[in-house]
């Protein structure tokens, strides 16, 4: 017994094929998509696809609002199953529930922290390196010179240095549409909707 879903609609799995408590995930052939029925004997094609056993699974989580189903197996790795249909997402997400009875189904909100961090170092580290560019082309504008001694490859001080000499306005007009840019990301990754058991 064997259950597959088909997905024309996205570009990272195009299949998701469960058998033997194993998950198949992969763009196989077209020809092999198109003959593929519940009947179909012939799965020589799954050995092209990426598998999963159950039993190397340890967490399966499905966000609702996200587009995908995270396997975690192994000691730290992770594969999705993505799935830009809703309903389709569900249904995949039920069957495994039903098909892996040993695991405990939660429902909870995943920390914040764990999807924005990328966005808050990079929100922290535009910070500091605004604040510095600042402080130098206030300096610079206020008559002070700067020389770098030393030659080599430009580091991050001749970079600010660099940066302070578009002066003020320029900067901190350059440093608010990063600053806009990184806080709309933020935004965008705080903002997830509950997790689904």
């Amino acid at each position: 017994m064997h259950k597959f879903w088909k997905l024309n609609d996205t570009r990272s799995n195009k299949l998701i094929f469960i058998k033997d408590n194993c998950i198949y995930k992969g763009n196989p052939k077209q020809e092999d998509l198109d003959r593929l029925t519940l009947r179909t004997t012939d799965l020589a094609f799954l050995e092209n696809l990426f598998s999963i056993p159950y039993q190397y699974l340890t967490k399966i989580e499905n966000q609702e609002g996200k587009k995908e189903i995270k396997l975690f197996y192994g000691g730290k790795s992770e594969e999705e199953l993505v799935v830009d249909d809703a309903q389709v997402k569900r249904e995949v997400f039920e069957f495994l529930k039903q098909d892996i009875p040993i695991f405990i189904y939660t429902s909870q909100l995943p920390p914040a922290l764990k999807y924005a961090k990328n966005q808050l170092i990079a929100l922290l580290i535009v910070t500091a390196i605004f604040l510095w560019t600042l402080y130098l082309a206030i300096q610079i504008e206020s008559g002070v010179n700067y020389e770098i001694i030393g030659k080599g490859r430009p580091g991050i001080t001749e970079v600010v240095l660099g940066l302070a000499h578009f002066g003020v306005s320029k900067v901190a007009t350059g440093f608010s549409v990063l600053m806009v840019l990184i806080l709309l990301g933020l935004k965008h990754k705080m903002n997830y909707p509950e997790a689904e058991p």
